[in-house]
């Protein structure tokens, strides 16, 4: 593996390996992990997907006429001795623009396995969840989709008013009565020690040419230690309540070439946002935004620059990204063989600007955390994104550091 994707820590953590499916253009990651779940462990591709609030696998409920996706496994749930059913009633779950899922509802045991098993003293990690097991979904996008099913690493579970809303994103679907579902896959690896309080991250680092990434928990990779190329983006929620659960940080401007399509600094504006969302591809978000944004870098094929975050002198924080970036080339699926502006409309999600391995395999990024513990229980609240340069890439990040990032040194 290549150098800049090991990882160099300390103490507890755990480092799983991604592998890469064709790029797609559906607006889903090509990455994904393996992942066991049930007893006999079944191993399944997982989204680890910082964009949604559950998880979920393609089952064996699906009828032969549904649920069809490129990845082209599903859980075999009456195979597995440990499952246990939380209701069988037939649950709608959205996926925004790719419309919607239908789930009956489980509890089984995901396990994981370290890239380097000597890593932890007991081998393989092992974590009991409840999980959606899809009984039926269509559409071209789901039938494009590289991985099996998604692990949900919100930024928080505390969502205000959630029970009164229909989720328009990754989300799930509630309604007045009590939700009976409860994933909690990071702080689970939390309460069973596998993640140490004092190293709340989960990290992503992925290579293109060898498709081969990481994703880690509790750990971060020391090479990017002495790094001053790299922005903290501080956490804050984004204002429509029932998808307060992205990693969403304030958002300064956003150009295509010259032309701006913000307009920052007018106080009759809303704020804009930004999102990392590793469960994506594309940037998605504000409508009128993305639909110009995708005619502009089509027609023309200039920089896209983003101002956002702050660095330690106290200046907007810059990307700045090439069409070699967001023009991507589409291995699979409709429009194969073609080089496509990755810039689509997200309904319903107005002053976001949402974005996932299209940047983030060109960095390396921090989702940190803040946990503290009561009694014996752990509380968890998000803190914000970290993102750094990759060493041989190309520079995404314009804007330099004086120190060192914090969480190296705290």
């Amino acid at each position: 593996m290549d150098k800049s994707l090991s990882i160099k820590s300390e103490g507890k953590g755990i480092a799983i390996s991604l592998d890469r499916g064709p790029y797609q253009n559906n607006g889903a990651s090509p990455w994904y992990a393996y992942v066991g779940l049930g007893t006999t462990a079944q191993p399944l591709k997982f989204s680890f997907d910082t964009g949604s609030n559950f998880i979920w696998v393609t089952s064996s409920l699906c009828e032969s006429d549904t649920c069809h996706h490129y990845g082209d496994q599903e859980f075999v749930w009456s195979a597995s001795s440990s499952l246990s059913w939380v209701s069988k009633k037939p649950t709608e779950v959205g996926f925004g623009p790719w419309g919607s899922m239908k789930v009956q509802t489980g509890k089984d045991i995901f396990t994981l396995t370290p890239d380097t098993l000597g890593q932890m003293e007991n081998g393989l990690v092992s974590v009991s969840s409840d999980v959606y097991l899809a009984q039926s979904y269509e559409g071209a996008q789901f039938q494009e989709l590289d991985w099996d099913g998604g692990i949900g690493i919100p930024s928080t579970t505390d969502i205000p008013n959630a029970h009164a809303v229909y989720q328009s994103y990754r989300g799930m679907t509630t309604n007045k009565e009590s939700e009976p579902t409860s994933f909690h896959f990071f702080q689970s690896l939390v309460d069973q020690g596998v993640v140490n309080a004092k190293r709340p991250y989960v990290t992503f680092l992925t290579d293109i040419d060898s498709k081969c990434g990481q994703v880690a928990f509790g750990q971060l990779n020391h090479d990017y230690r002495e790094s001053r190329e790299y922005l903290f983006l501080p956490w804050e929620p984004y204002p429509i309540a029932s998808v307060a659960y992205i990693w969403t940080s304030p958002l300064a401007s956003f150009a295509v070439g010259d032309e701006k399509l913000t307009n920052e600094g007018d106080p009759s504006k809303p704020t804009y946002f930004f999102c990392l969302d590793s469960g994506s591809s594309q940037f998605k978000g504000d409508p009128s935004l993305m639909s110009e944004a995708f005619k502009l870098t089509s027609l023309r094929g200039k920089d896209v620059t983003i101002e956002l975050g702050k660095t330690d002198r106290g200046e907007n924080g810059k990307l700045v990204i090439p069409s070699s970036i967001y023009n991507v080339y589409v291995e699979e699926g409709e429009g194969k063989g073609k080089n496509i502006s990755q810039f689509a409309p997200l309904t319903g999600m107005d002053s976001l600007v949402l974005v996932g391995s299209v940047l983030m395999d060109y960095l390396y990024t921090v989702y940190e955390y803040e946990i503290t513990t009561i009694g014996s229980k752990s509380h968890i609240t998000p803190i914000g994104m970290w993102i750094f340069n990759k060493f041989d890439g190309p520079k995404v990040i314009a804007t330099k550091q004086h120190s060192v990032a914090r969480i190296f040194h705290s």
